[in-house]
């Protein structure tokens, strides 16, 4: 519907248009023998800004134009009321003047954010203590600080027909694979929903439907992580409302790599690179070749480790895999009480109640010292993935394997494995192979990390 030259009809238009929401306001003004009328949202401006940089110039220049005479940056001009509606709930202020039906839409939002701050889910020892936060332009001015080109290339989006959630992507020009960035836009203009919760909708709605717990996707809060994989010729994607930046495409070894890595010497960085991708193997496999040894195989353990076992579980009435599935189910109920009660309490209820529940179950004789330590090994292990996403991943498929190992021994852990290796080998994120460049050229920066000087190529 086009405005109307009545500044009282348009108030009303405006105001049906919000459904009648009680902070629309509205403000005259005199301004030599012109009426000029401002409507805005007053839980979204800030007054300071108005006053400055709206009412201000126009009563210094009453014969001016609005576009001459007011000092705001973002302007615009609209005939349509649906438009004039929408800038009002971001944050705008229309302007009429009376007699005509332009409207005038001026940025003067209120902006609230909190500082930016070092990373919570992803700290290094060395490296940036920058990270990402809610504010979707606060992040942007971040990565053109980062990266100083005009290479770089922002485009931005809206998604949601009722939530108008507004999305970057981010890509070099120079690197970025053409052909997956027309495949990423073509999904993202299937999207069509009312309400879209970033990053964690788009993760779904994006990556390729294939069932897995293992994730397709990167999500790091960190911009210099961001910054490393955009170098790659990888996309980003930043959202209004969240601090976590979504990457693509990735391969599996990504998800174990750090910014740390590359702040220390290849050695070392090689060094705690191949300790994750162990510890990965470990929280998996672990629990299930303790029971598949203590069910099926002990034979091939040392003799005095075998009797360690043994007197360990001679009073232990429970089975092996009704241990292990307990103590792990435990670690995981824990673990989320930590996370979701205030940081104090938080901390005390995982060390009290990880001591008091350990030396409960063990006094007991519901579970047997060996399985407490195993089972602990295994939550530590799993912990050192920088990934929340991968870490999860291989917490959750430790139960199948310990179901498979307790059914058929060591050679259901290895069906395990060769499951898991397969399904994986079959995964594609965005059409690039999960596995990709981990057995080829790139094998410098992917299970290992390669002295500096050799990392001169791309991945292909």
């Amino acid at each position: 519907m086009n405005s109307s030259s009545f500044l009282d009809t348009n108030e009303k238009l405006l105001k049906a248009s919000l459904s009648e929401s009680t902070d629309f306001k509205t403000s005259d003004l005199l301004v030599g023998e012109r009426r000029i009328r401002l409507f805005y949202m007053d839980s979204m401006i800030d007054p300071a800004i108005i006053q400055e940089h709206v009412i201000r110039p126009l009563l210094s220049h009453s014969f001016a134009g609005i576009r001459e005479a007011v000092t705001v940056l973002d302007y615009g001009e609209t005939v349509l009321i649906s438009e004039a509606a929408t800038a009002l709930v971001e944050g705008k202020t229309v302007v009429q003047i009376e007699g005509q039906a332009r409207l005038y839409l001026l940025k003067t939002a209120l902006d609230k954010e909190r500082s930016i701050n070092i990373p919570v889910n992803e700290r290094v020892l060395r490296g940036s203590n920058q990270a990402l936060i809610e504010n979707l332009q606060t992040n942007l001015n971040l990565m053109r600080k980062l990266i100083a080109t005009p290479d770089l290339v922002v485009k931005t989006y809206k998604l949601g027909r009722q939530s108008n959630t507004n999305v970057a992507v981010l890509s070099m020009h120079s690197i970025a694979d053409k052909d997956m960035l027309s495949e990423f836009e073509k999904r993202i203009g299937n999207i069509d929903l009312d309400y879209v919760e970033a990053p964690g909708f788009l993760q779904e709605l994006i990556q390729d439907r294939k069932f897995s717990l293992f994730p397709r996707m990167l999500v790091t809060e960190r911009p210099d992580r961001v910054r490393a994989n955009l170098m790659d010729g990888k996309i980003a994607v930043l959202t209004e409302g969240s601090p976590d930046c979504l990457i693509f495409p990735v391969s599996f070894w990504a998800f174990f790599q750090s910014p740390e890595d590359y702040q220390l010497g290849w050695l070392l960085g090689s060094a705690l690179r191949f300790l994750r991708i162990l510890c990965f193997i470990f929280a998996i496999g672990l629990p299930g070749a303790y029971v598949a040894l203590v069910t099926f195989d002990p034979r091939i353990l040392p003799f005095e480790i075998a009797l360690t076992l043994q007197s360990s579980m001679q009073y232990i009435a429970m089975p092996p895999i009704f241990e292990a599935i307990f103590m792990l189910i435990t670690l995981d109920i824990l673990r989320e009480a930590t996370i979701r009660l205030p940081s104090p309490i938080g901390q005390t209820i995982g060390v009290v109640g990880g001591i008091v529940l350990g030396t409960v179950v063990v006094q007991s004789n519901l579970i047997s010292n060996m399985m407490v330590i195993v089972v602990a090994f295994t939550a530590v292990a799993s912990f050192i993935i920088p990934s929340y996403e991968m870490s999860a991943a291989a917490r959750y498929l430790a139960y199948p394997v310990i179901w498979l190992s307790f059914m058929f021994g060591l050679i259901g852990l290895e069906i395990s494995f060769l499951l898991l290796i397969t399904h994986l080998a079959r995964i594609n994120t965005m059409g690039i192979p999960y596995f990709f460049n981990g057995f080829s050229d790139s094998i410098l920066d992917t299970v290992i990390r390669g002295p500096i000087r050799k990392l001169k190529k791309r991945p292909k």
